[in-house]
């Protein structure tokens, strides 16, 4: 957003009664209360959220039992997540008086950069010398540029696998997947068109993918430094959080545009709310970590297999019977195996020798975030982090890191079975012994407590689709209800982000108030020439661009190749609009 749209919108009229029902108490239904108060001048004590768990934050959690920490995901921040941090400049840090947690975040960044020395190891604990060569061959570069351009309509339901063919194989053992996909738990199976946006959309990264230079990190989790400060905000203008309360049906009208009621069940009596015509229905429609069960050191953390209760996605599903316009959830949903796998945080006490050595083996400098490391070599596809300081009450005598098994339905190279299968000790051995540690794994186990956590549809947002299978935030002729979260159609964005979250909230309170402020528009490196430029001397492997390094012009094809670059120029989007300027 530039600083001449950073004003304050018109207050909407009769804004003073109007009430908003919020379902889903995760970033983005908190961030929708948000902007409803702070842009959209809505009352705070007119506002209720309704979340199915003990506590809001959804899947950005993080917590604490008696016997270590709690987490199940790991979140991957950049600076050019605009919502975000429009967010985060509206919210007073909790650890840090007198700054914003924006301000906060800079801070801790300032002080400390991610940089990760040893992205990807192999060979238990060496680290891959070929990281930083992200070259190609012909084929395969001009699959990727075909990819790059090819519009979205064309690639429907069609996997990665599928659209790379006999290039597949090459594309998977070279340096940009590895670092690419493990990233972003991208599977060979997925939907192409989220691999297409997720290139485009974070092109500016290309050129530091190899040791996540770009990437940023609030002070802590970001559940205590982002959900802990957003929750006392909303509490402080008088905000109704209603826990342990299930929404799992909308009345609409015959139209399926206005929502006249929502039905719930809290602590497992029924609850009917009824919504006026002056109210609004802001719906988050499945989660990532739904239907999550957690395991630990000598328990295995089961899959959830269970149809009959999904939580908001099965509130989406019955929704989605009814009309066409609310997408299709069972695109996403409907294979598990497909969509699950198993992560693990790890609590180490009174034994630094483990986190020390790692961070040995990766390069890293004690009390840091190490960025994310991938064993290449794993057949569970094992990526880890370490951090500092990761919990604000975290003592001197406990170090923590979290892993993830992305490929867990292999059989392990060590522990030969699935991870989903294993308690917390054989997935740590698992991981010890990529990293040559097996000398060690006695002693750890005897200071580690591993909190697992089995996610089915953690990458279900991944699977392949078809345009209009997710539904638009607002749909179609739709009064009062907008849907928010990863299962929400943004043209151009991607999902798996937080920042996919803020965006369909801000979308959705904007909208929904009709205020006559514009959306924080994308970051589109895509147009920056110096980010295009950049990628080009990373991805043929130099500093400085030559003749020979220009792909010879056939004389005989000049006339289609002038006509390439001119419509390539022309399907550039003008960068303003003087019409809203003048």
């Amino acid at each position: 957003m530039k600083n001449y749209d950073r004003i304050r919108a018109h207050k909407p009229e009769g804004i003073e009664t109007k009430k908003a029902h919020i379902v889903g108490g995760g970033i983005a239904g908190l961030a929708s209360a948000v902007f409803l108060i702070d842009d959209g001048y809505m009352d705070g004590r007119n506002i209720t959220i309704y979340e199915s768990l003990k506590e809001v934050g959804g899947s950005m959690d993080a917590a604490r039992n008696e016997y270590g920490y709690v987490c199940r995901g790991e979140r991957e921040l950049e600076p050019n997540m605009e919502c975000l941090w429009y967010l985060c400049n509206k919210i007073p840090s909790i650890d840090t008086p007198g700054r914003t947690v924006l301000e906060e975040t800079v801070d801790a960044n300032n002080e400390h950069r991610i940089y990760s020395n040893g992205r990807l190891l192999h060979n238990q604990g060496q680290i891959y010398d070929r990281v930083s060569d992200l070259t190609m061959s012909k084929k395969l570069s001009e699959k990727m540029i075909e990819m790059m351009v090819i519009p979205e309509s064309k690639i429907e339901d069609v996997t990665i696998d599928e659209f790379f063919g006999d290039t597949a194989q090459e594309l998977y053992e070279s340096s940009l997947w590895l670092c690419f996909h493990s990233m972003l738990a991208f599977k060979h199976y997925h939907s192409l068109i989220e691999m297409k946006r997720y290139m485009v959309r974070f092109v500016q990264h290309l050129p530091g993918i190899d040791h996540l230079r770009g990437q940023v990190e609030t002070k802590h989790n970001e559940y205590d430094s982002i959900i802990k400060p957003v929750k006392k905000w909303l509490l402080d203008r008088g905000v109704t959080i209603i826990n342990d309360c299930t929404v799992y049906d909308l009345d609409l009208d015959e139209s399926n545009n206005t929502v006249l009621g929502i039905h719930a069940k809290k602590s497992g009596e029924e609850m009917f709310i009824p919504v006026s015509e002056n109210e609004i229905a802001i719906v988050t429609i499945g989660s990532m970590t739904q239907n999550s069960s957690m395991g630990d050191n000598h328990t295995v953390a089961q899959t959830n297999r269970d149809t009959e209760y999904r939580g908001l996605f099965s509130l989406w599903e019955r929704l989605a019977k009814r009309d066409e316009k609310f997408g299709h959830p069972e695109k996403f949903t409907s294979d598990i195996d497909k969509t699950k796998w198993v992560s693990a945080m790890v609590t180490v006490r009174d034994y630094p020798e483990l986190t020390s050595r790692i961070r040995r083996i990766i390069r890293s400098e004690e009390g840091t975030t190490s960025g994310a490391v991938t064993i290449i070599d794993s057949n569970w596809d094992i990526s880890f982090v370490l951090y500092g300081e990761y919990y604000p009450d975290q003592p001197d005598n406990e170090q923590v890191f979290w892993l993830d098994t992305l490929y867990g339905e292999r059989d392990g190279n060590y522990i030969n079975k699935p991870s989903g299968e294993c308690t917390g000790e054989e997935i740590l051995t698992e991981f010890l012994y990529h990293l040559g540690l097996l000398d060690i794994r006695d002693e750890a186990l005897k200071h580690c407590y591993i909190s697992t956590c089995m996610m089915p549809y953690i990458t279900s947002q991944f699977m392949p689709r078809a345009l209009g299978d997710r539904p638009s935030v607002i749909p179609k002729g739709c009064t009062n209800l907008a849907f928010i979260g990863q299962y929400v159609e943004l043209p151009g964005d991607v999902v798996f982000t937080v920042e996919t979250s803020i965006r369909t909230a801000m979308m959705a309170s904007y909208g929904l108030l009709h205020l006559d402020r514009p959306v924080v528009p994308l970051y589109e490196a895509q147009y920056d020439i110096r980010v295009l430029a950049a990628c080009i001397k990373k991805l043929i492997g130099t500093d400085e661009i030559t003749r020979k390094d220009l792909p010879p012009i056939n004389p005989l094809k000049l006339n289609q190749t002038v006509d390439m670059i001119l419509k390539a120029i022309n399907s550039i989007p003008f960068f303003g609009d003087f019409d809203n300027i003048y």
